[in-house]
């Protein structure tokens, strides 16, 4: 989510009439969300295969006699990947894109792998992204004049102790209050200059919040705001349970630069619906070899409106867990009951098999005192966990701990616990709980 709004009143405009399509276009039935989908497929995979030369062979299974569209053969078209896309380089933007699709900028992902990803994004999915925030902040109630702290930049551009302060945050409002400050700092620092604004609302990674949360209450003070919007991690289960112990609520956001907004979550409850009106979202089947493995799918994503950089059935490693009940808020977008990470996430073992890893509070609490922790693959037989100690006086299980991860894990492994002050963040200021070293096959 940015942290200010546009401020030309023209695409405000447009970004709010796009509200209310995406207020029809939510109840859909199935067979008219296809109907709608497809129109908006059509002219993406026509301006594709004539604009850009990665898909000027690759979309050929989809075209058939007289240029007509084959959608039975839509499957045919070949997924790729982000390292597909990384190695594809300039083959994936458009010699030219439509005028309503605007001006594109670029920028690259996080890196998480090492390898970030050029993207160019039209100027179009600016104006819908404005349209999906306004969306979410509608689903979970959002006063437009709330304040609101954003922690997110990693860049050091908004400096402490002082950060940065504006306005025109959301699309309702454009003289609510905003500030930032970039998240390279301690969380010390950071609940102190939050402490200092006193926001409605904060904005954050994940695990970074509930950082700051835990800093507040330590201190006894009084927490202003009553609403986190996590970003770019998973959300762990623990650190749900320390950001709503406190009372305060969640607005968790899935996406990334590369695709777009993905889902959130339904202010019934914490599953997520997805935005199947802006981007199209089929499945392939996670196969790993958890318990549940068969619930869980891989994310082929096709987003709608980004001509700079057509993405078609883009793989691009997230696995999600999906459902297929009704929603109680009446929204037939497809329901995504957990968010389960990246592919690059699995940990593989001697024998060939893949985990996707899972553990609680309650699983190692036994054994050992940690309030914050991540698990590290190195090898295939070595495992580290590295953990802050919760009460560093609470002797230490090893051999309890090493059979848990055994059970949990794989049973040829050892494992190393290594006490830290503090875990770091990668360079972006996100946090992954559970590290494979391994390359992926």
């Amino acid at each position: 989510m940015a942290d200010t709004m546009t401020t030309d009143n023209a695409v405000r405009q447009k970004a709010r009439k796009f509200v209310e399509v995406l207020k029809t276009t939510e109840t859909l039935p199935p067979a008219k969300m296809q109907i709608y989908q497809r129109r908006l497929q059509e002219r993406l995979v026509r301006h594709a295969k004539e604009q850009v030369p990665f898909y000027e062979k690759r979309l050929d299974p989809l075209f058939g006699p007289k240029d007509t569209i084959r959608w039975e053969a839509w499957t045919d078209i070949e997924p790729f990947s982000r390292a597909e896309a990384q190695a594809a380089g300039d083959a994936l933007f458009a010699r030219s894109t439509p005028s309503q699709a605007g001006d594109y900028s670029e920028r690259a992902t996080s890196g998480s792998t090492g390898m970030p990803l050029r993207v160019r994004t039209s100027g179009l999915v600016g104006l819908m992204g404005f349209a999906i925030n306004q969306r979410i902040f509608n689903w979970h109630g959002i006063n437009p004049d709330d304040s609101v702290c954003f922690i997110l930049d990693d860049t050091g551009k908004f400096p402490y102790p002082d950060g940065e302060s504006g306005a025109n945050w959301n699309l309702i409002n454009r003289n609510a209050t905003a500030h930032n400050l970039s998240v390279i700092y301690t969380p010390q620092k950071q609940a102190e200059w939050v402490h200092r604004k006193q926001p409605d609302i904060l904005s954050t990674y994940p695990r970074n919040g509930a950082a700051i949360v835990e800093e507040l209450l330590r201190l006894g003070r009084k927490i202003s705001f009553h609403t986190i919007i996590v970003h770019g991690e998973i959300l762990e289960e623990d650190t749900r349970s320390v950001i709503e112990g406190a009372g305060i609520r969640i607005i968790d956001r899935f996406g990334g630069v590369d695709t777009g907004s993905i889902s959130a979550n339904c202010g019934q409850g914490p599953w997520h619906h997805q935005f199947s009106d802006v981007t199209l979202m089929e499945t392939m089947p996670d196969d790993s070899q958890n318990a549940n493995a068969g619930k869980r799918s891989t994310l082929l994503m096709t987003p709608f409106y980004n001509y700079a950089m057509p993405m078609i059935r883009y793989k691009n490693g997230d696995l999600v867990e999906l459902s297929d009940e009704p929603c109680p808020c009446g929204r037939t977008l497809p329901r995504i009951e957990r968010v389960l990470g990246r592919e690059r996430n699995l940990f593989i073992f001697s024998d060939g098999s893949r985990i996707r890893p899972d553990m609680t509070r309650k699983d190692y609490a036994p054994f050992l005192s940690a309030k914050q922790f991540q698990v590290i693959q190195h090898t295939l037989t070595h495992i580290e966990m590295r953990y802050v100690a919760e009460d560093p006086n609470q002797p230490i299980n090893i051999l309890g701990f090493t059979k848990l991860l055994q059970k949990l894990l794989h049973h040829d492994i050892n494992v190393k616990l290594t006490r830290m002050d503090e875990i770091p963040r990668a360079s972006s200021g996100k946090f992954e709980t559970w590290k494979s070293n391994i390359p992926n096959p």
